[in-house]
């Protein structure tokens, strides 16, 4: 990790451009701000989580509401054990989970 060191200017504004290039924080995107431990700690947000940004891409969306329909029109199995799953699934179950 690198060190920036930044001025502080009018209004007490500080650029975040050599920080956002590493963290891929970019103009419109929310930031969390953080005081703690005698310092200020900056993570890159959404309305979501930027680790979480996977489950709110289109394919993943797509996957996600036909599930819900699925659920909803009652297209679901229930198994008693893992085993009886496997055996559905056409594998064997695997003693080390």
């Amino acid at each position: 990790m690198s060190t920036v060191i930044q001025q502080v200017q009018k209004r007490m504004l500080v650029s975040l451009a050599q920080v956002a290039r590493n963290l891929n924080i970019h103009e419109g995107d929310h930031v969390l701000l953080e005081e703690r431990d005698g310092g200020i700690f900056i993570s890159p947000v959404g309305w979501h989580e930027k680790n979480q940004e996977y489950f709110w891409s289109e394919e993943w969306q797509n996957m996600m509401k036909k599930s819900a329909e699925d659920l909803a029109q009652g297209r679901v199995q229930h198994f008693q054990d893992i085993k009886s799953l496997m055996e559905k699934l056409g594998g064997e179950e695997d003693d080390n989970a």
